[in-house]
Order: C-alpha cells, then structure tokens, then sequence
C-alpha cells in the first residue's frame, strides 16, 4: 500500500500480519469507534449497554478515559453461555440481562410504569447464577426495587435448531405496566452493525438482516421499528412505539421492539415466554412454524441428554467448597462447545477451530471421562494437515509453530488414556507428516542460540511479536515425548526416530536456554532467545505444565517459575502485559499446576483460592481478568482452555499420572483434604478410577479407593501417595504399603483398599 511509513510496515512484519490487512483493520476499527463516540455523546439517553456505561461514566467501576474508544466490553465479561449437548451455536447472557443468541443478535427487557422508562443499562442491581451447576440453565435477576425481574434461560432443540428458551417473570408494586422486548444493535462484547430490522406480523417474531431474531407466546400491544436517527428508548420513554413493520440502516443501528401490556396485581406475577434460535434461520414461513412448535418437551428432552453427560462424566464434591461445582460447569462449559468435532475457546468472538485451544479441551474431555468427544476433536485436529506436514493453526492466515507439538501430544494423551491402538494406526499417516514437518522446519544456520530451534512465529498472541518463542519448542518437545511412548508400548517401528528427534529438541533448548542465560546473566529461562524476562514468562512456565519439557529436578525449571512468580505476580493471579494487560486466568492456573506437580501445596492453595475467587457467578473464566474491575477483561467467556486446565488441575491434585507410577495428593492443599474430597470417573492411564474419598482430620488420614494403578502383575498395581502427614503408623486393608521416604508411601493393591495415615 503506497504512503505508508516505513515504521508501519515494519510493525505489521513483527506481528506477522499483511500490511493492507493491518491497515484496513486499524482503520475500520478507528472509523466505527468514532462513530459510536458520536452517538454516545449526542444521545447520552438512549439504552447503551451497562458494561458501556460503567466504561465511560466516571462513577463506573470500569471507567476509562475517553482518548482510549474503549467501546468494547473490557472490564465486565462476566457472562454466562446457554448450549446443548449436539449444537454448533451457544447463546449468551449477560448478568445485567442482555440475551445475546448470535452475534448481531442480542435483545433486552425495558419497563415502562406509566411515568418512567427502565432499562438494565441505567437502572437496578442484578444477580445471575446457575439453577444447577453442570447444565445450562441460568437464572438471572433485576432488582428495581418495587419491582423485580427474574428469568431463567435455558435451551431446547428440534430438527436440529438450536432455540433459546427465556421464561420472564414480573412481580412487584401493582398497577399497569408496559414490558417492552428490544433487539440491540451491540452484543455482550462490542457494538455491532444491524443493517436491517422488523416486524413478522406471522407469529409476531422480530427479524434481524432477513434472519428470525426472537418471537414470543404472547401477542404484542405495540411494535416498531427504528435505526440511528432515533433509538426506541426515545418513544419507550413515552409509552408507545412508532408502529413501523420495517427499517434499513445503512449505518448499522437497525432495531426492533415489541410493546407488552402488563398488569400486576398483589401477589401475581406477569410472565412472558421468549424463543430466539440460536442458529441461524431465513424468515421462511417453515422456519417461523418451527420456532413457534418448541416446547416444554424439546426442553426435557435436552435436559436428559445433561443428564446423561453429568452420569458419565469426572466429579468431585468438596465440603463446603465450590469447587466441584466449578469443576461440574467446566466440563459442561466444555461439551458446550464442543461442535460435534470442532470444539471453540468461546462462544463469541473466538467462536473458531484453533488447534492450541482444540488440542487441550479435547484431552480435558477424554480425562473427564468423555472419551467420544475427545476422540472426535482428536480426528478434527489431525484433518488440519497439510500438504506441508503443518497442522494449520486457525481458519485464517497465522503462523503458529505451537501447533504441531500440540496436535501430537492430544493424539497420544487420548490413545493412553482410552488404549485405542486401532485409532492411533489409522491416523499415523497424517501423524508422520507432522513429525517430518518438525524435523524438517528447524533451524540450521544462525546464532547458536537459535540452532535446533522452530523458526520465529506468532505462537500464542500473549506472547508478543514474531520470535524463536520457546513455548513452541516446548509443545514439540511435550508432543514428540508423548507419541514415543505410544510408538513404543504398540511396538512401532518408528518410535527410535521419535525418540531421537525428542532428544534433539530437548538438546537444542538446554543449548539456547544455556546460552542465552550465560550472555544475560541470569539462572532462569527468557521466553526467548532474543528477550529479557517479560511477561512472555507467563508461557514459558509451560517447562513444566503442560509440557514437561524439562526434568523436574532442574534448577532452571523451578527458578523460572519463581521469577515469573516475582516479576508478574499481582494479588493472588498472574499477570501478562503484552497484548492483554490482564491477569491472565488459565496461566494462572498453569502455575498453580506446575506447582502442584513439584509438591508445593502452600502455592497451590494460594492460586486456587484466587483462581475459585475469580470465577464469573455461571462458574467461567475469561480469557483474561481486569486488573480494575477483577471480573471479564480480556478474550472470550467462559475460556475453552481456562474450563480445561481447571479440569485438569483439580484431577491431578486427586491423582496425577504423569509420573512412571501413578501418585496421590501430590500438590493437594491441606484446607481441602481437611474438608474432605470425594471423587469419581475419574480416566487415566491406568484405567477408570470409580471412587476415591480422602479425609483428614488432625494428625489423622483416610483414603477409600477403588480402581487400578499402575500394572504390578497378578491382578496387583502399584500407586503413591504424597502424605501431607509423615507417617508414625499406618493401616492398611486389602493392601501391603512401603514408606519410600519421609511422606511417600507406596501402596500394593488389588483394587480396591482403605488406607489410614496416623501421624505422630
């Protein structure tokens, strides 16, 4: 593109981008910004929403000078996610009751009491939680005071249409009122660009660019239609609405609203169904009459296939902890969207297939004990090989270098996990072409310090510019270790040329590591060869979990994570700098993890506390956490890979089998095993584990367990555990025991047994 500073062509180089592409993205970013600032200050009364509100009223608790456009959602993506178990599309819902069932189609519920207008983003406090961790239901309620809304959200199917069900209930002073049901043209996360809205007469449904947006079993008083030369909270304020069927917007303001009567009267509560598909459907009188035929059955019918999955499916209960709860919700956060294959870190704006993410919540649903959505995200992921041998990173043009390592360490966690050998030889085709590609793509000329090396690439984003990033290095090293020991337990022919080309990655990083150090001055590994200690160090803790990259017994590997610990620790979380500006949620969860696989119990209750602390009331995660507000700042919610490792996370806590036996309580803070734990379904390498209960009290432990452990021949196996309490006397029932050291026992059984640690 001609007239452009050489500064900015090279900054779209660093960041890997085409620099028309940069140009065009900036510039319609800047263009639709200044556009919303405009209406904003012109319109300051118009329904903007409340996450919109807080981010530029100087009273909010996410305010942000103006200079900076925020018109995004930055500080409050709290929200919930409604889905069910075979759909593509997930509806969201944020706690200040905006109903998002696509992206450019999200709707609210105003009041009007015959003398003012009431709208979530000016008026009233809100709650939103879950009905009952685990399925996707979610209650959400709006509190005016003499008035009170409450609705509970919740999804049906029927022909394979996913529809979001909102049953809203009014209570509150009698008298009339007019209860009003408005498209916007903005979502949870950002303003969006509605070209076209209306009214279907047929049924009454509001439209939304030609698609059905929402209908209800109840007839409207009034309706209308409006764009930005005037909102309909300007007429709601006054009690009617213009009565037009149709608007085209050019400039993307186009909505709709529909006008309900409403009386209250003492102890009575108004109701209203809402239907709004959640997959896209052309305004077809069909598609109308189908929308119009969900009902409570389809509803039922969808929570019995939750039911089936929460049967089936890794849990744990915690006494007095929300902890299971969570770990309930993530799992079900994660069949949520899971796509029937292609699994997505988000239901909105990272509502696409990345292998990074893919890979992690596809082996956090084979260890949850779903094994046929792991495998199906499995297949998909190995579909995105080319003719390279690459394993394309996402649906658009991204150099990620991540993605092979990653791809082959899922593959081989899933056929350890479920021992599918079938499986792992049908693939292995397109799984040599991924280990060619690794062989073939490192560097060979160069400073030292990148020899061996993956070449530069954009790797994870939080990473920043195009470097040598170890944390793809890592996930080769992670991956190629992982399918070695499959080659070699199924007798492979190809497991020495794995394993070789393992070492040789695991040589080539403690060489660049080595050098690097040595021409720093450090004792601790950079993100890179060409960075100091940055934020980038909130990844390369990944040496540990989840990639392993390195023995545990290095000193490098612990210092790293103490430095990190140091340099972008902040109240509890983790924090990274480069592009988020966030605590960073799943990195802190990385660290807690990789605390917990070195022992250190203290860690690991400090960072779960915080990680438990700072989940949204539906029990997610974004991406990332505002400093400001602690709620939602960065990315899509609730995370994909966030869900994941605190599945993971928690099962390791239980029994890790990352080690050459399985092991026990490891990292497992105290508070919780005081508590009590008790789990179950819980898949590993060594079999299904049907039930564990653990219970301390005082100097006294107490393990019932029931399932296998590693193979000791004779119907016997072998597991460890890591003892908070240093054994004085031990009973052992339908086991044999040896104390290996100060707090390791090992244990020998058939299994099932009971086992008492009594300290002194």
């Amino acid at each position: 593109m001609s007239h452009v500073s050489k500064r900015f062509e090279h900054a779209a180089k660093m960041w890997g981008r085409d620099v028309d592409e940069f140009i065009k993205s900036a510039l319609n970013g800047f263009g639709s910004s200044m556009f919303i600032m405009g209406l904003y200050y012109r319109r300051p009364n118009w329904a903007w929403p409340r996450w919109l509100r807080q981010q530029l009223e100087p009273a909010g608790r996410g305010f942000e000078p103006a200079q900076l456009m925020p018109f995004r959602n930055i500080h409050f993506k709290d929200w919930g996610m409604v889905g069910s178990v075979q759909g593509v599309n997930e509806a969201v819902i944020d706690p200040a009751m905006l109903f998002m069932a696509r992206k450019n189609v999200a709707f609210e519920v105003w009041i009007y009491d015959e003398s003012r207008l009431y709208m979530p983003g000016l008026h009233g406090s809100f709650r939103q939680y879950l009905e009952r961790p685990g399925y996707p239901i979610i209650i959400n309620e709006w509190d005016l005071g003499l008035m009170r809304v409450v609705t509970r959200s919740t999804v049906a199917s029927r022909s394979g249409v996913d529809v979001l069900i909102i049953d809203l209930g009014i209570t509150g002073l009698p008298g009339n009122y007019i209860i009003y049901l408005v498209t916007r043209p903005y979502n949870v996360d950002h303003m969006v660009e509605v070209k076209n809205a209306g009214i279907e007469g047929d049924g009454w449904f509001v439209t939304i660019n030609g698609e059905l947006a929402l209908t209800t079993d109840r007839e409207p008083a009034q309706f209308g239609s409006y764009d930005a030369n005037k909102d309909a909270s300007e007429d709601a304020a006054l009690g009617r609405l213009n009565g037009e069927l149709y608007v085209n917007d050019e400039l993307g303001w186009a909505h709709a609203a529909l006008g309900f009567n409403a009386v209250i009267n003492v102890g009575n509560e108004w109701r209203l169904r809402v239907k709004a598909p959640m997959d896209p459907l052309r305004n077809t009188p069909h598609n109308r009459a189908l929308v119009k035929a969900v009902s409570d059955d389809d509803v039922v019918a969808e929570l019995r296939n939750w039911d089936s999955i929460s049967e089936r499916s890794f849990s744990v209960l915690i006494n007095g902890s929300v902890i299971g709860d969570i770990l309930h919700q993530s799992i079900a956060n994660l069949v949520m969207l899971w796509d029937g294959g292609k699994i997505t870190p988000g239901p909105l704006i990272y509502h696409l297939f990345w292998i990074r993410d893919g890979s992690y919540m596809a082996t956090a649903l084979t260890m949850s004990n779903l094994t046929d959505m792991g495998r199906a995200v499995v297949e998909e992921l190995l579909r995105r090989v080319d003719t390279s041998g690459y394993f394309k990173a996402v649906d658009f043009e991204v150099r990620e270098y991540d993605a092979n390592g990653q791809v082959l360490w899922a593959v081989s966690k899933y056929v350890q996990l479920t021992r599918d050998y079938d499986a792992l030889r049908r693939w292995y085709p397109m799984i040599r072409r991924g280990v060619e590609w690794l062989e073939t793509n490192r560097e060979v000329t160069g400073d030292e310090s990148i020899r061996g090396l993956l070449p530069p690439s954009w790797s994870a984003e939080d990473t920043g510019p195009m470097d040598h990033h170890y944390w793809d290095d890592m996930w080769a090293i992670a991956g190629l270790r992982e399918l070695g020991r499959v080659l070699r337990d199924m007798g492979h022919e190809d497991y020495e040329w794995v394993e070789k080309l393992h070492r040789e990655f695991v040589d080539a990083l403690v060489n660049s590591i080595n050098v690097v150090r040595a021409r720093l001055g450090v004792e601790y590994m950079v993100p890179a060869p060409e960075r100091v200690a940055d934020s980038a160090m909130t990844r390369v803790i990944a040496v540990v979990w989840p990639t392993m990259a390195l023995p545990l017994d290095n000193p490098l590997v612990k210092r790293t994570l103490e430095v990190t610990e140091e340099l972008y620790g902040l109240n509890g979380g983790i924090m990274n700098t480069h592009q988020w500006g966030t605590y960073g949620s799943y990195l802190t969860m990385n660290l807690a993890h990789s605390w917990a696989i070195l022992g250190d119990r203290e860690r690991v209750g400090r960072y779960l506390t915080w990680i438990v602390n700072h989940a949204s009331p539906t029990y997610g995660w974004a991406e990332g956490i505002s400093i400001i507000t602690e709620g939602g700042g960065q990315g899509d919610a609730p995370h994909g890979w966030a869900a994941a490792d605190f599945i993971m996370l928690i099962r390791d806590l239980i029994i890790n089998d990352l080690f050459e036996v399985p092991t026990m309580l490891r990292g497992m803070p105290v508070d919780l095993l005081r508590r009590g734990v008790t789990a179950s379904n819980i898949l590993t390498i060594h079999g299904l584990i049907k039930n564990v209960s653990i219970s301390m009290r005082g100097k006294e432990l107490m393990i019932n367990y029931e399932g296998p452990g590693k193979s000791a021949g004779d119907g016997q196996y072998e597991l460890l555990i890591d003892s908070p309490i240093t054994p004085r006397e031990i009973q052992c029932r339908s086991c044999r025991y040896e104390v290996l050291s100060s707090n390791t026992i090992k244990v020998v059984h058939g299994g099932k047994f009971t086992i008492k640690v009594l300290g002194p």
